[in-house]
């Protein structure tokens, strides 16, 4: 028996690459049989976490609110405390003695701008009395004497005169009545603040005027409702 070189079979995995046989045998051929692999394929579920973060957080908004004062400031002249009353001006009455009332005005109005000194009553009119002395601030001014209806036989006050120029302003300004009548009023406030005020008019001695009392007149640019009072006289005034 001869004898060839044996071929042998390699199983790998269960699939038979090839079988040992005998090189005189009649060559045989082999197929393997079909081994299905299934391969199933790995699956790798990855988890994933969504964190939702919230929106951030705004600081409240803070309104500023801006309020706008606006005052208004009304400036009341000093002279105003100096009321044309028919008793005196202010609180210097009718009878007191000079050198107080001269004081007192001063001290709201300042020094005067003139002063008569004790002169002849005839130098400043017709006054009553044996002397006569006159004081003025600008367009207001005072009269003394050492007789007069209100007193006699010393020194004291007795009229007042407040009026400027025809034409100019009146200094010191802000003096008026108990009821708010000053320069530059109008015959329609003169009515309406003292309704039985007396109105004149123009005759050959005296421009028109008005009389509130006996001891508080004035004179006027003319008597209808809308002429001005042009000055304002307290006490009995010197003739003329």
């Amino acid at each position: 028996m001869r004898t060839g070189p044996v071929l042998c079979v390699l199983l790998v995995g269960g699939l038979i690459i090839g079988a040992c046989s005998r090189q005189d045998a009649a060559p045989t051929t082999t197929l393997a049989p079909i081994v299905s692999i299934d391969v199933l394929p790995t699956t790798t579920t990855i988890a994933i976490t969504t964190t939702t973060e919230p929106p951030p957080t705004l600081p409240p908004t803070t309104t500023t609110s801006t309020t706008t004062s606006t005052t208004t400031t009304t400036t009341i002249p000093k002279a105003a405390v100096l009321v044309l009353r028919e008793d005196g001006l202010g609180d210097a009455l009718f009878g007191a003695a000079p050198d107080d009332v001269v004081s007192y005005v001063t001290a709201i109005l300042g020094s005067p701008t003139s002063d008569t000194g004790w002169t002849d009553p005839f130098s400043l009119g017709v006054c009553p009395g044996t002397e006569v002395r006159g004081v003025t601030w600008s367009d207001l001014r005072l009269l003394f004497s050492n007789q007069s209806a209100v007193a006699t036989g010393r020194r004291h006050f007795f009229n007042y005169v407040y009026g400027p120029l025809p034409g100019t302003n009146v200094t010191p300004a802000g003096l008026r009545t108990d009821q708010g009548i000053l320069i530059g009023s109008t015959v329609a406030e003169l009515r309406a603040a003292y309704p039985r005020v007396l109105l004149f008019q123009q005759d050959d001695v005296f421009g028109p005027s008005f009389a509130i009392s006996e001891t508080l007149v004035g004179f006027l640019e003319e008597t209808t409702s809308g002429d001005r009072v042009v000055s304002i006289i307290g006490g009995l005034p010197c003739g003329e």
